[in-house]
């Protein structure tokens, strides 16, 4: 009796591990693009998709008031999904609207940019680089497919080693055999996400489709600039100040060579 409740638990505990491994590391299917007919509006307009970085401090707020600071009127529409990895994200632009977390409208109002701010949880969650890369090319490959040029900014620098000591003790084994499967034991690091989508981009010929915005332009060094964070994850107020003149600041040398 003892030998069979031993087993059962056993094959319930690889049943879950297998589940939990499957749903956190598969990459997603190609979805089928959708028809949209929709014309873009007149003036400029501009679009934000991520997690939540592009939810948190107002951002579409804050930057929209940047650009009309440097004289440039536009209409931001944004959509962030809070602790989203960049599958999700990509899921998202198709989910139909009033389903929870969907893009699909910034894609219907064909915004003449959009900005695309993924891939913090993809690195605190040890997915790595191959996922983040694959995932990001699927977001930018539909964004051009209804004639939206992608705006990325680089995968941004946060707290990683802070982050992780955080966690709980399954998401550390989980993102420790993550790292000993895929990268030989060592600790992936931001530098090698950002290599991975450029590489991807240049690899499909969209380099000159594909603006890539340098977050270090933002900060290089997250312990320097501790100041500019909430906690190991997220800018605080000061960082968004930051962040958005930085956005801002991107957007016009774009609206300058139109």
């Amino acid at each position: 009796m003892k030998k069979k409740i031993v087993l059962s638990i056993v094959l319930l505990s690889g049943v879950f591990c297998v589940i939990y491994f499957w749903n956190k590391y598969s990459y997603a299917p190609e979805e089928e693009y959708f028809p949209s007919d929709t014309k873009p509006e007149t003036g400029l307009q501009i679009g934000i998709i991520g997690d939540s970085w592009v939810v948190r401090q107002n951002l579409d707020s804050l930057l929209e008031k940047k650009l009309l600071d440097k004289g440039i009127q536009t209409e931001i529409y944004s959509s962030g999904n809070p602790g989203a990895k960049t599958k999700r994200i990509y899921e998202n632009l198709f989910k139909e609207n009033g389903e929870e977390f969907s893009s699909r409208k910034v894609i219907e109002k064909k915004p003449d940019y959009c900005i695309v701010i993924a891939g913090v949880n993809d690195a605190a969650t040890h997915v790595g680089p191959d996922f983040y890369a694959h995932h990001m090319m699927m977001i930018i490959k539909t964004l051009l497919h209804y004639n939206i040029k992608p705006v990325v900014v680089s995968l941004p620098e946060f707290g990683i080693e802070e982050n992780f000591k955080n966690k709980n003790i399954i998401s550390s084994l989980s993102n420790k055999s993550a790292e000993l499967f895929l990268n030989g034991g060592a600790e992936f690091k931001i530098q090698e996400y950002r290599k991975a989508l450029l590489e991807n981009v240049k690899h499909n010929g969209l380099d000159k489709k594909v603006v890539i915005l340098n977050f270090d332009e933002v900060t290089v060094n997250f312990d320097k600039d501790r100041n500019l964070y909430a906690d190991p994850l997220h800018l605080n107020k000061q960082g968004y100040q930051k962040f958005s003149e930085f956005l801002a600041k991107g957007i016009v040398n774009l609206a300058d060579k139109r």
